[in-house]
Parts: C-alpha cells; sequence; structure tokens
C-alpha cells in the first residue's frame, strides 16, 4: 500500500491510527464543552422533574429522602459518597427499590446545624467539581500524547 502523501504515513500504522483516535477524542470534547458553557460552573442546577422530596410523618428538615428519576447505583453510590464526608450530615444512604424502576432514592440526615437540602445541595456541586477536576487531569494526560495503542486481533 502507498504511504499516506500527506504526512508519509501508512494509513494502518499506529501513528496514523493514535492521530485519528486523539482527533475523534477531541471533537467529542469540544461538542461537550460547547454545550457545558451554556450552563453555570458554579452551582449544579436540577430540574423539578428529576428530583422530587418524599415526604414522611413530619416536617423536619434535618431528615429527608430524595426520589432521583432515570438514576441508578451510578449517581447514588458516588453521591452517597461523598455527601458522608460532610462533617454536618449524621447518615446518608441510597437504595434502588427495585430493578425495573429505574428511580433512586436517596436518605440524608444532617445535624440542626444545616438540612437535608443544604447538604444534597453541597453534595451535588462537590461532586460536579470532583468530576471537573478528573475531566481536566484526563484531557491534560491525554493531550501528552505518551500512550500506546494496540490493534486487537480477531
Amino acid at each position: 500500500m502507498a504511504p499516506n502523501t500527506e504526512n508519509d504515513t501508512p494509513p494502518s500504522s499506529p501513528e496514523r491510527r493514535e492521530d485519528e483516535i486523539m482527533d475523534e477524542v477531541e471533537e467529542e470534547y469540544d461538542d461537550e464543552d460547547v454545550q457545558a458553557e451554556d450552563e453555570d460552573d458554579n452551582e449544579v442546577v436540577v430540574s423539578a422533574d428529576k428530583i422530587e422530596i418524599i415526604t414522611g410523618a413530619n416536617s423536619d428538615q434535618t431528615a429527608m429522602t430524595f426520589c432521583f428519576k432515570e438514576e441508578d447505583h451510578t449517581l447514588g453510590n458516588s453521591l452517597r459518597h461523598i455527601i458522608n464526608k460532610n462533617p454536618e450530615v449524621d447518615f446518608c444512604g441510597y437504595s434502588i427499590p427495585h430493578p425495573s424502576e429505574a428511580k433512586m432514592n436517596l436518605r440524608i440526615q444532617t445535624s440542626d446545624n444545616t438540612t437535608a437540602i443544604e447538604a444534597l445541595s453541597k453534595g451535588l456541586n462537590d461532586l460536579h467539581d470532583m468530576c471537573a477536576f478528573i475531566r481536566q487531569a484526563y484531557e491534560e494526560e491525554l493531550a501528552k500524547k505518551e500512550y500506546t495503542v494496540w490493534d486487537e486481533k480477531i
């Protein structure tokens, strides 16, 4: 097969394949960045049809259960972990009521110094910040191009 006249690299070479993969990844991130620029980076906004507060027997603001629609263990476990790091939180746990139902229940109990809604808001913002940091670190390492691309033999 004749070498590519553009950069004298054969089309099937690892260097050529690596460049194609990087171009695809960069295009995906660019598309997501355009969407992210429209959103407010300082605070996570949750729509009313995504989350519901399940009312209990009392109206105590320090203990509440939230029902997240169309969510699963991915958000539940991550959010539980972040919220439990808050020193004002006495308990935080989540459950998936049934595998066939697309919802996740999150229970938060706090001290008298804060409310469950404030703890949830802080947890969502902290999780968002952590994910943004991980993404930035990943993109910086990926941009260094210090990795090896392997072709899988079938």
